[in-house]
């Protein structure tokens, strides 16, 4: 009768080491999931924010503005018929 008692509290002190054990783990592993969701969350974020500014900076009226007001006037202005294409021999 003693033995089945000792050998009883043993199973559940291991029992409940184990239990707590696998429980800390999987709230460490729930703490890495939320953490990577927001490292996701401000990517995603980010990224519309980069797409947006590249649609702006893309815009035809906000490309002459900005080289109206970074490039020189000075621009070479050569005739279709004055461009010859290079031939390349390969063989």
């Amino acid at each position: 009768m003693f033995k089945n008692i000792i050998f009883s509290i043993l199973i559940f002190v291991i029992g409940a080491y184990f239990t707590n054990y696998y429980k800390n783990k999987s709230k460490d592993l729930e703490l890495l999931i939320e953490q990577k969701k927001e490292v996701i969350f401000e990517l995603k974020r980010s990224n519309e924010i980069e797409l947006k500014e590249n649609v702006y900076l893309k815009s035809p009226e906000n490309i002459k503005k900005l080289a109206k007001k970074h490039l020189e006037n000075d621009y070479i202005f050569f005739d279709q018929q004055n461009i010859e294409f290079l031939k390349i021999n390969e063989k």
